[in-house]
């Protein structure tokens, strides 16, 4: 793994630490790359000169961590995973 890698997983990890909750409901992979953007200005958009992720970069390390550390699920074909949930830090459920 690349350092980069790495920092992006480190950095998918601390957004996951805040806003993704395990073991009830479903999301679609789309929530997370939007509220992980979000999370990290550096990444607001794919296209970024000095900090390019595609949404496909960010999808990987989300297959990854769900499997190590969130629900363990699979990703639907749909793009849908089931057990984790995105809370919204304005309105928390």
């Amino acid at each position: 793994e690349s350092d980069r890698d790495e920092l992006i997983s480190t950095e998918f990890d601390e957004f996951a630490s805040k806003r993704i909750v395990v073991k009830r409901g479903s999301c679609h992979r789309s929530d997370v790359i939007s509220a992980f953007r979000r999370f990290n200005a550096k990444y607001r958009t794919a296209d970024n000169e000095e900090y390019p992720l595609a949404d496909i970069e960010i999808e990987r390390i989300l297959r990854k961590w769900n499997r190590e550390k969130g629900s363990g699920s699979e990703m639907s074909s749909a793009g849908f995973f089931v057990g984790i949930v995105v809370e919204d830090p304005l309105n928390p459920r």
